[in-house]
């Protein structure tokens, strides 16, 4: 039975709502739909009992904003057009209690009646803007203060006055169902606005937190961009110098070594002048594949120039491993490459410098390792050289 009852009212509650509709708007019209579904009943109720007790004109008023406010919630489910229904329920609670006050005999016998008609600058607070609120409740007193002029000739006029005991019951149930349905109106839109509040906070939550990922991904990109070469994925110049940088410092305060080896390869412009330029990048990025698979995890590969490569690794004076690598990465370099169709044979002059024997200056290791490698393309090409002060 309740759930039914709920889903009775969720309905009532919507019947104004369009897709359109933000969620702001959509409480607005919500709280406004609201005040029928609470006047009309006592209305009908009160009128009923009025009418019982003879006061036929004062049953008439309650019992006519019944009738309205059904015709009302018609015209909004079939039109969805929320002003007319908020201009007619706005004019019906101002003015119909005050006309039913006036009805029953003035102050004396139907004071009470005056709570209903403060639900105008309520709905009006709710809907509209603070100027029309203050207006609706300036207009408010303004029908108190004309009451209160015309008193003694209402009182004169009511011949058909209502027992005491109808009078203060009238009053205790009036106050009761007329503050008791400010306070759920009041309370559903506090609410509601409330919920609404803490969604959009939710959204904007989860949408800075999607937007934080995002430039989180943005930045790893931008910094792997500005660290590595876009075509084969090793690190770049600004990579090598830094990493040659820290490896040197590490190797002086350790007091061990550092190895520079540069790597060109020889034939390489042949490849892109028969092949083609997309071909000469397949050979790349499968030379930068097989230097990497010779390496250790801590040695640095980097790609420096067109066709030039240069790795970076720590030392122990141990001259043998480096010949090794050196001639590892040229057996490894100089094997056949399935996408180069002609027969361009592809090898590597490999020059290398180390630190500190050579020099503890960076700049001047760089250059030593490039006039071993000059030295070794010159002369024989496919082959390695350690820089001596021969060279």
């Amino acid at each position: 039975m309740k759930s039914f009852f709920k889903t009775i009212l969720d309905f009532l509650l919507n019947i104004g709502y369009i897709p359109t509709d933000t969620k702001e708007l959509s409480i607005k019209k919500s709280s406004l739909i609201i005040v029928p579904l609470i006047i009309a009943p006592a209305a009908f109720i009160w009128g009923l009992i009025y009418i019982a007790l003879g006061q036929v004109l004062s049953g008439f008023i309650p019992l006519s904003y019944t009738f309205i406010s059904i015709l009302n919630l018609i015209h909004l489910y079939y039109t969805k057009d929320i002003r007319p229904f908020f201009i007619i329920q706005l004019t019906l609670v101002l003015l119909l209690p005050f006309l039913l006050m006036w009805s029953l005999g003035g102050f004396a016998s139907g004071s009470y009646v005056m709570i209903w008609a403060f639900y105008a600058p309520i709905i009006a607070m709710m809907y509209k803007t603070d100027s029309n609120v203050s207006k609706l409740f300036y207009l408010f007193i303004s029908l108190i203060v004309i009451s209160t002029i015309i008193d003694r000739w209402l009182v004169s006029l009511n011949l058909n006055v209502m027992p005491q005991i109808a009078i203060e019951l009238f009053y205790l149930l009036n106050a009761v169902a007329g503050l008791g349905g400010i306070y759920y109106l009041l309370k559903y839109f506090i609410e509601e606005n409330n919920k609404n509040a803490s969604s959009n906070l939710k959204k904007e939550h989860d949408a800075l937190l999607k937007t934080t990922k995002e430039l989180e991904e943005v930045n790893k990109k931008l910094e792997k961009l500005a660290r590595n070469d876009t075509l084969t994925g090793v690190s770049n110049r600004y990579h090598f110098n830094e990493a040659l940088s820290q490896m040197t410092s590490y190797a002086k305060r350790t007091n061990t070594g550092v190895a520079l080896l540069n790597i060109d390869l020889d034939s390489f412009k042949a490849v892109n002048d028969t092949c083609g330029h997309h071909i000469g990048d397949e050979v790349l990025k499968i030379v930068a594949h097989r230097i990497k698979d010779c390496l250790r995890e801590e040695d640095v590969l980097s790609r420096i120039g067109g066709d030039e490569f240069a790795i970076v690794m720590y030392v122990n004076n141990n001259f043998e491993y480096i010949k090794e690598i050196a001639q590892r990465l040229i057996d490894e370099i100089s094997k056949d490459y399935s996408c180069v169709e002609h027969d361009i044979p592809i090898s590597a002059s490999i020059g290398i410098s180390l630190y500190p024997m050579h020099t503890n200056d960076i700049d001047i290791l760089m250059t030593y390792a490039d006039k071993a490698m000059y030295n070794i393309k010159k002369k024989t090409k496919n082959g390695y050289a350690i820089y001596t002060e021969n060279l």
